[in-house]
């Protein structure tokens, strides 16, 4: 078992690595860039941006934009993590150089300490969001050959007033990993919700309406299996939100592709993240960088349903009957847990029926 500096595209990261699974981490941003089992070294699930990617603190706009859009979408990979806000920042912000999903995507992460004994490996890593006024630190912990890396985050506030927030661990997944009509997605969704406005030119969801998770109503009519990203539909962009089941304890989502014989799930306390937002994107933008070259599948667990910025989640208030954004007392801190399973099945299974805490490790009942 190790922890080591390392490269990803050119970046400086952090390899966290136990044998059977590895992670990679970005210091720009903090993403998790990539998770590889040792079944399958090659295969990487978590999302590779088509274009060259760009450190936080290299980033200028009269070079950047033209070629990569925003700073966050320069830096961006994997598995990100929105804090302070989720979607957009305010016109008044933006002017003032802030941008979409919060500071800590585009913030130089630290190491601040790492232990590897014989039956221990951890990281901690953090950073500071200064206008937010927050810090935020993030632990991974795991054991030898262990297919499970569990996550504890700890948000503080620096402020001496209590400050609104939202927060979304923004996990997307890309190719070869996500493959039409092969990779599929489940969790455990019981009400769901289409963007409630005109999300992007390419819908194939209808607008601003509820559904019952998996079948989404159609932007022609007809409804949408978002199990999957179907082989048909060649263009299109979309987000839903989905509830997740309030009859138990803890919420996740899996992602199986049978043909690369790997899945990758998360699992979390429902109260924390009542919510995973489902992002498509099919290769329906064209601007810079997306240039229509991107097949992406978010699945984000958040505890806001959609990525509409702060002000409009506080102006929102509730959703089906649950608060939009969360308070953090004045110096106070609110610490969240997470795990991430990494590991291969048989070619046979076909998703994940459920999946549950059970200790130190996950229950998982597969579908086949």
């Amino acid at each position: 078992m190790r922890i080591a500096n390392a490269t990803w595209k050119g970046r400086k990261a952090w390899e966290f690595d136990n044998g059977a699974v590895k992670l990679t981490v970005t210091r720009g941003g903090g993403h998790i860039a990539s998770i590889c089992h040792e079944s399958a070294p090659g295969v990487n699930p978590l999302w590779d941006p088509v274009w060259r990617p760009v450190e936080p603190w290299e980033w200028r706009p009269v070079r950047h934009r033209a070629t990569h859009g925003t700073k966050l979408l320069a830096a961006i990979c994997g598995h990100n993590l929105c804090l302070g806000w989720f979607g957009d920042a305010s016109p008044e912000e933006q002017r003032l150089g802030l941008g979409c999903h919060g500071e800590a995507p585009v913030a130089r992460w630290r190491l601040l300490s790492k232990r590897a004994s014989r039956r221990t490996l951890a990281m901690t890593v953090g950073c500071e969001l200064p206008a937010a006024g927050m810090g935020i630190t993030r632990r991974f912990m795991t054991s030898p050959g262990s297919a499970v890396v569990r996550v504890r985050e700890t948000v503080t506030n620096r402020l001496r007033r209590d400050v609104p927030y939202t927060m979304c661990e923004h996990v997307t997944f890309g190719p070869p990993f996500l493959e039409k009509g092969v990779t599929v997605f489940d969790m455990p969704a019981t009400r769901g919700h289409t963007f409630p406005v005109s999300f992007e030119q390419h819908p194939r969801l209808k607008t601003d309406a509820a559904f019952k998770w998996p079948e989404a109503p159609g932007a022609k009519g007809g409804t949408v299996d978002l199990r999957t990203i179907h082989r048909r539909n060649r263009v299109s962009s979309d987000f839903s939100t989905q509830l997740m089941d309030p009859s138990k304890p803890d919420a996740w989502f899996s992602a199986v592709n049978p043909k690369c014989g790997l899945m990758l799930a998360y699992c979390w306390r429902r109260d924390d993240f009542p919510w995973v937002g489902n992002w498509e994107e099919n290769f329906g933008r064209d601007t810079p960088p997306w240039a229509g070259k991107s097949l992406t599948r978010g699945m984000e667990f958040a505890n806001t349903p959609f990525p509409r910025g702060l002000k409009s989640a506080v102006a929102l208030g509730a959703f089906h009957g649950l608060p939009t954004f969360r308070w953090l007392p004045a110096l106070g801190r609110a610490e969240f847990e997470y795990a991430i399973v990494c590991m291969p099945v048989g070619a046979d299974v076909r998703g994940v029926a459920d999946m549950r805490a059970a200790g130190s490790g996950l229950e998982i009942d597969f579908l086949a």
